[in-house]
């Protein structure tokens, strides 16, 4: 495997949410097992999610200013345009610096110069695609590099012969969540929506509360930082009993508590319920990118994995009915638990280490 290679040393492109962060994460997880020597550093955004997470963890940050071009006005994306030749050249001071042997893009903005500037110096490059449909800046940057690996399908048209069917990186500790308990008491019930949360199922969950027992049901909600005071408020105001946190940062434990999630429905966010065998009520993100969150939920919601919600029309009263009924239905529970453990792929990120093989590393 790629971590018996002494010398490596790999920097990761990407950030600026907690999906493109932790695939990182759970990739280093697998590389340092295999060799504690690696280098790793990873190059993000100044305010994504990767500022708070991977110091902790060890892993050497970087940082690029790096503006949309997608579905932003004219001035926006003129403004990104001129600032790209100076990402471009503090990239490319950060390669230097580094020397890496392998760049490896997780999408998001900040991957591209890295990733551009990796190819003009002749450094391997590997995306890591976890949706059906590759954002923008993995669908621009597929002719410079040398790899891409992909978790549907449905992706490998955009990458041709350089396309890998690995799954998405999942860190270890969601494979090692055990079995669903569902014993007879209150439901307990995981909320969250990504990284920085979602206001909007914060809202759905606040108007569900009014329809439901107490007794019955038990929620831990993840609410984002910039929510938490008045979902906090909520649950006080009504005198509902629940762990309301503005950031989990332990999800795996988390995971474990949990009878069933309600989330968001992220490529990662998905992949890490399925990992866990959870079943899962999902809300997809209505303005995501090529509307990539709902196609993972419905895939998970054919497989009987998870019930779908769309948030346009979504009622307080609805999502309470939905839980209320699977609170008084533990078998079907169980049964959608297992139907989301058998689609995961634990083998996910041997695949990506094999991909990371097959390319022609540079020695440090």
């Amino acid at each position: 495997m790629v971590g018996r290679k002494k010398g490596k040393r790999i920097i990761f492109a990407g950030g600026g949410t907690g999906g493109h962060v932790f695939m990182a994460v759970a990739i280093t997880q697998y590389l340092r097992d295999q060799d504690p020597g690696v280098g790793i550093r990873f190059v993000g955004t100044p305010g994504g999610m990767e500022n708070r997470i991977l110091p902790a963890l060890g892993i050497d940050l970087d940082t690029l200013e790096v503006g949309k071009l997608k579905r932003v006005g004219l001035l926006k994306g003129v403004s990104t345009l001129l600032h790209l030749p100076g990402s471009l050249l503090k990239a490319r001071r950060i390669l230097k610096s580094f020397s890496p042997s392998l760049v490896v893009g997780l999408g998001g903005y900040s991957s591209g110069p890295v990733v551009l500037a990796a190819a003009w110096m002749g450094i391997p490059c590997l995306l890591i695609e976890p949706n059906s449909q590759p954002g923008l800046t993995n669908r621009l940057l597929s002719r410079w590099v040398d790899r891409a690996a992909v978790a549907f399908e449905e992706s490998v048209r955009w990458f041709g012969s350089k396309a890998r069917l690995t799954g998405i990186p999942v860190r270890k500790e969601f494979y090692q969540v055990p079995e669903i308990g569902l014993t007879s008491g209150p439901l307990q019930v995981l909320v969250f929506g990504g990284s920085q949360g979602s206001q909007a199922i914060n809202s759905l969950v606040c108007e569900a509360l009014p329809f439901l027992s107490a007794e019955s049901v038990r929620f831990v909600h993840q609410t984002g930082p910039a929510d938490y005071s008045r979902v906090k408020r909520c649950y006080d105001s009504r005198g509902f009993p629940g762990e309301v946190v503005p950031f989990i940062s332990a999800m795996p434990g988390y995971f474990s508590r949990a009878d069933l999630i309600v989330s968001r429905s992220g490529a990662s966010t998905v992949a890490e319920i399925a990992a866990a065998g959870r079943p899962s009520i999902l809300i997809p993100f209505p303005y995501a990118s090529d509307d990539h969150q709902r196609k993972n939920a419905l895939a998970l919601e054919r497989q009987n994995a998870a019930l779908v919600i769309e948030q346009a029309k979504a009622t307080g009263r609805d999502l309470a009915t939905m839980l209320t009924a699977l609170g008084e239905d533990r078998e079907r529970l169980r049964a959608m638990a297992a139907a989301s453990r058998r689609v995961s792929r634990p083998d996910s990120v041997n695949r990506i280490a094999q991909v990371m093989d097959e390319l022609p590393t540079r020695e440090n």
